[in-house]
């Protein structure tokens, strides 16, 4: 799972990439769980239907707030430009499986 800069990722939604986003801190246990739980996803055998990236609130404190992060982990998914899905804490691979296949 590539990690994003605030440039990378603001490029990705003006694009209108379809994408999950995985924004997390160095700092934060949560944010670990979730980590694995998308490497998990990520090294099943199926192809999953969209792209998962990482992007760490604490390289652009201000871009962190533009995008409305209060709290890690939250997991983020944009498409068409537009945040489509927000929701902090940790979620299981299932759950971000079936949210990918939702969208």
């Amino acid at each position: 799972m590539k990690q994003l800069t605030s440039i990378e990722l603001q490029d990705k939604i003006q694009k209108g990439d379809t994408f999950l986003l995985d924004m997390f801190a160095t700092w934060c246990g949560p944010c670990k769980v979730l980590l694995k739980n998308l490497e998990n996803l990520s090294s099943s055998s199926d192809e999953l239907p969209m792209e998962v990236f990482s992007f760490d609130i604490d390289s652009d404190r201000d871009f962190t707030m533009e995008l409305g992060v209060r709290s890690v982990p939250t997991v983020k998914v944009f498409k068409d430009g537009k945040e489509v899905y927000s929701k902090p804490g940790v979620q299981s691979s299932e759950q971000i499986r079936s949210l990918m296949e939702s969208i």
